[in-house]
Formats: C-alpha cells, structure tokens, sequence
C-alpha cells in the first residue's frame, strides 16, 4: 500500500535513500552556516543597545576650575553699591567654603577708570572679610587693560573642585542613525554639561555622603506607638484643605 502512495519511494532502492539523507545533512548544515554569516551578532542577542555610550563618551569628571564674579565700575563711582556689596560677601563665603586658595581681587591698570576700580578694589577686601573669608586667604592683584578709555570691571575669582564634562557642538560624526544600535553624535552631551553644572558638591558624584541621624523625638514616638498596639505611622493632617480642593 506505500508503494501505491509513493511511488518515488518504490523505485529507490533502500541503500540509495541511506545515501541520500548523508548528502542532505551536510548540505543543511552548510545552507545554515551561510545564513548566520548574513547576520551580524548584534541583530542576534537581545539587550544589545549600549546602555553607558554617551557616558562613555562625555564623562564627568572633577577638576579645579575657576569661579568668577566681575564687579562693573564707572568712571567716578564711589563706592560699593548695596547690591554689588552682598554679591561680594555672598562670594566669598562660598570661597571660603569651597576654595581650594585665595580668592584674588583683579583690579584693571591703565583704563579710564583705574582709581575708582583701586577703591571699589579695597572696598571688595573689606565686603569679602565680612563675608566670613579670612583677610589671608586674599590677594589683590591688578590686570592690564589694552583700551586707555574702557570702564573695565574688577573681577573676583577663586578656584574650586567642580564638575565638568567635555564641550558640546564638536559634531566630530554623522548625526543620522544607521543600522547599529550605537548612540548619534552628540547625543547626552548636553545632558552630562547639565548634570555636571547642577551639583552642588561634585564630591557626591564619587561617594555618598554619611547618613545623618535620626530624630530622636520621632523614633521614640514611633517606639512608644508599636509597643502600645497602635499604628506607628503618621497621618499628614491639613485642615485647609477641602474636598473641593480651595
């Protein structure tokens, strides 16, 4: 009855279709080879978008780098304004909470306004060491001016440990994505120069800072509760809130 069914069957001999299957094994082996050849291991594995490329490629790193303040002073100005003179206290606090030196006061030398710029100058010392910075840890310096008729500004400057990442706009590639799962060009850089200007103290982005302590009051309040049978959690209470949400 197979014979009826397959006649192709009835006419090979029993030998021959031992025969045949040998030469179709190592050509499907061979079909298959050629097939994974045409596929590159990335369209292959799963999770194969790089994850840490423009990390990678803009990092952020802590580096010492200048902080500056510039003082604008006309040409008969006598003194330190009360804006300019708690911009100047301001500053220096923070130099003396995260300078890594002296904070220099730049003078110019040869504009127009060259002594007025000397007394705000001393009057610049004055307002830094009621900031709380110590009158050692200030320099006064002077700066040459090209133009004989500019109103140049003093400017204030310190170093501190800051964050930084690499300048954006290089555009060193091509923007358009192609067939790999790589990052375009300038992608995240600008998120990394975001990052980097938003810390407040870079050294958070190398070590966690030490946990603080918990409040007393609230864990023996929290304690005294448990041990009662009563539930320790807090409830937000505000009875200016009402259910039509004025």
């Amino acid at each position: 009855m197979n014979n009826r069914l397959n006649p192709a069957r009835r006419h090979l001999p029993f030998g021959s279709a031992r025969a045949l299957g040998r030469l179709l094994v190592p050509a499907a082996l061979g079909m298959a080879a050629l097939m994974s050849a045409c596929t590159s291991p990335e369209t292959l594995e799963t999770g194969s978008i790089r994850s840490d490329g423009y990390r990678t490629r803009y990092p952020i790193a802590l580096a010492e780098a200048p902080e500056t303040l510039d003082i604008p002073v006309g040409y008969s100005t006598s003194g330190l304004d009360p804006i300019s003179r708690d911009s100047v206290r301001s500053f220096a606090a923070n130099a003396a909470r995260k300078g890594t030196g002296s904070l220099v006061i730049l003078a110019p030398a040869g504009s127009a306004n060259q002594k007025a710029a000397a007394y705000i100058a001393r009057e610049a010392r004055n307002a830094a060491v009621a900031g709380g910075l110590p009158s050692t840890l200030i320099e006064m310096r002077t700066y040459p001016v090209a133009d004989g008729k500019a109103a140049a500004p003093i400017r204030l400057s310190y170093n501190r440990l800051k964050a930084v990442s690499p300048p954006c706009g290089e555009w060193t590639g091509n923007a358009l994505i192609g067939h790999s799962n790589d990052d375009p060009v300038e992608f995240g850089c600008s998120t990394q120069a975001n990052l980097a200007a938003m810390v407040s103290n870079p050294n958070d982005l190398i070590t966690p800072r030490v946990m603080t302590a918990a409040s007393a009051t609230r864990r023996a309040g929290s304690i005294g509760k448990y041990e009662a049978g009563t539930d320790p959690t807090g409830a937000w209470k505000d009875t200016n809130i009402t259910a039509g949400g004025s």
